[in-house]
């Protein structure tokens, strides 16, 4: 059915012309793993020319590996952000190395030749912005805590959507925790401060900035297992890397779904939760 003449003259278009508008499909990827399970090699998967902004101090390692995978770009261009951690300088320090990681995240974000950008080690980023916030991680009253810092988190992630790129923002895990309850239900105090008691949950969760679920369309979880025996077989079972999907706007079927090995990479990821969608319109 052909929509009204007066929605074309206001500019209310089908979903159709929007997809034809833009260049090349945008998406949001936000991704978690403890150390050495190749989130910055997924990221460097993805559709180049790319551009890698390195906050997370491991990403050498992977630079150094001799046999990187065959889905490892080489058209992908680094720049390294080095900033102190807590405790190691002024608010005004944090401030300037703010400033200086904020301007460069917006060059990759506007640059026209840019088809991918990493923001690897976004978890740090998200401690950099709150040091420069409030000059430290903590005692920070709860009325002013969450704030200002949060809605410019949210800009600065709607700003990586608006530039219509595939954005992927790598993260650091933490122990899980979770509340005490009692067995009615009821929250369970510590005695000796008064605060809900926690437990560790046996699992962990993504470092960061945590009010996530509306602003990423596809979050990961980087997984590893090394190499073993089979029981059975008695073979040897090679190394691992994979990938588990947490979250996807597009088709929450796909939750829990795992790639390992050959397909965990970009394109293997796609082809799963957009196989409508040529490799192409990707910047493949």
């Amino acid at each position: 059915m052909a929509l009204p003449a007066s929605f074309l003259r206001d500019g209310f278009v089908e979903p159709a012309q929007l997809r034809k508008s833009a260049k090349r499909r945008r998406l949001l990827i936000g991704s978690d793993g403890k150390s050495d399970t190749g989130k910055t090699e997924f990221a460097c998967s993805a559709p180049g020319p790319g551009i890698v902004i390195c906050l997370d101090r491991g990403f050498d390692a992977m630079l150094d590996n001799a046999t990187p995978p065959k889905t490892r770009r080489t058209d992908f261009a680094f720049k390294v952000i080095t900033a102190p951690t807590a405790t190691q300088a002024s608010q005004n320090t944090y401030v300037e190395y703010w400033r200086a990681f904020y301007s460069v995240y917006v060059k990759a974000l506007e640059n026209p030749e840019a088809v991918t950008v990493v923001l690897d080690g976004d978890s740090d980023s998200w401690e950099l912005q709150r040091l420069a916030e409030h000059g430290r991680l903590t005692g920070i009253f709860p009325q002013t805590r969450y704030s200002d810092v949060y809605a410019a988190r949210r800009a600065m992630i709607n700003r990586a959507w608006d530039a219509g790129k595939i954005v992927i923002a790598t993260n650091k895990v933490k122990t899980e925790y979770r509340t005490v309850r009692d067995r009615d239900g009821n929250v369970v105090l510590d005695p000796k401060t008064g605060e809900e008691k926690r437990e560790k949950t046996g699992d962990v969760e993504r470092q960061g900035f945590p009010d996530q679920e509306y602003l990423w369309q596809i979050q990961l979880r980087h997984l590893y297992q090394p190499a073993r025996i089979n029981p059975l077989t008695k073979k040897l079972i090679p190394q691992q890397w994979g990938i588990r999907i947490t979250k996807c706007k597009v088709n929450t079927g796909l939750v829990g779904t795992e790639l390992w090995g050959s397909d965990c990479h970009f394109q293997g990821l796609v082809q799963l939760v957009y196989p409508h969608i040529p490799l192409s319109e990707w910047g493949f």
